[in-house]
């Protein structure tokens, strides 16, 4: 995997969306098998007891992914420095969530290549988290 360079990179970037697709084991799996921190989480009927439409994906769960999502189009020799992120509603197990972003702005600070995106899970379309995630990246030079 090739990273990116400070030099190449345009605020307004759009990084290429990313499907991904959550199941009730996915919380077990982030989880570990014991037990989540709320049985919704993993269990499709805890979900429907609490008002929701099924089992519920974790924010801790959606926040990770950005966070890889961001690393992973930055490159290797990039590192996420921080992260904010803003829940708008939750998601449910079994369909399929959407990962955006864009770069909204880079600089030099304290002799560091800072770029910014905005992430979004989007979920039919519509934003269910909403992020800043601040990533460094090397120069070419």
């Amino acid at each position: 995997m090739t990273g990116r360079y400070f030099e190449d990179i345009k605020v307004d970037d759009e990084l290429e969306p990313l499907e991904r697709m959550p199941s009730e084991d996915t919380a077990i799996d982030f989880f570990g098998r014991g037990n989540p921190t709320n049985p919704a989480f993993a269990d499709a009927e805890a979900g429907r007891r609490q008002g929701f439409g099924g089992a519920l994906v974790p924010g801790l769960l959606k926040i990770s992914w950005m966070a890889e999502y961001a690393g992973r189009w930055a490159g290797p020799e990039a590192s996420v420095k921080s992260i904010r992120v803003a829940f708008r509603r939750p998601d449910i197990a079994g369909k399929p969530l959407v990962l955006a972003g864009r770069v909204v702005d880079k600089r030099q600070e304290d002799g560091r290549n800072v770029v910014e995106l905005e992430v979004v899970t989007l979920a039919d379309g519509q934003p269910s988290v909403r992020g800043n995630i601040q990533v460094e990246v090397p120069s070419r030079g």
